[in-house]
């Protein structure tokens, strides 16, 4: 499992395994904060389709037909793993404007992000 990955709940981790992170945020996109029946035929106008695309949603339906699933919003998590992919994106050398278009963000907010990376904290703890 990806680092990313390991920061969502439990029930969406699982379903990286079966149809991708990137399935897995956009499920979250479109319907983060419900719940509702996994088809188990998905037609081919199904919201899931659009959602996170046929083959997707059709893998999604085998493992889960007739289930309910309750999708979590999780916006501040969708966030960190962006920022994250961010960071790691400029460590493997990619320039500030690539990831600026790339995650619809502004030069200034790219730069925000990498300055705040967590990681790099050397303060030390104050009752040391």
């Amino acid at each position: 499992m990806s680092v990313e990955a390991e920061l969502l709940p439990q029930s969406m981790a699982d379903l990286v395994d079966i149809i991708g992170l990137p399935a897995v945020l956009k499920l979250m996109d479109a319907f983060g904060g419900t719940e509702f029946w996994v088809p188990q035929r998905m037609p081919h106008n199904h919201p899931l389709v659009d959602a996170v695309g046929p083959e997707a949603a059709q893998t999604l339906s085998e493992y889960m037909a007739g289930e309910r699933l309750k999708v979590p919003r999780g916006k501040h998590l969708k966030i960190e793993i962006r920022n994250r992919a961010i960071r790691r994106e400029r460590a493997e050398g990619a320039k500030l404007a690539e990831l600026a278009l790339k995650y619809e963000l502004t030069d200034r907010q790219v730069m925000k992000i990498l300055n705040a990376n967590p990681e790099d904290d050397n303060q030390g703890d104050l009752f040391e």
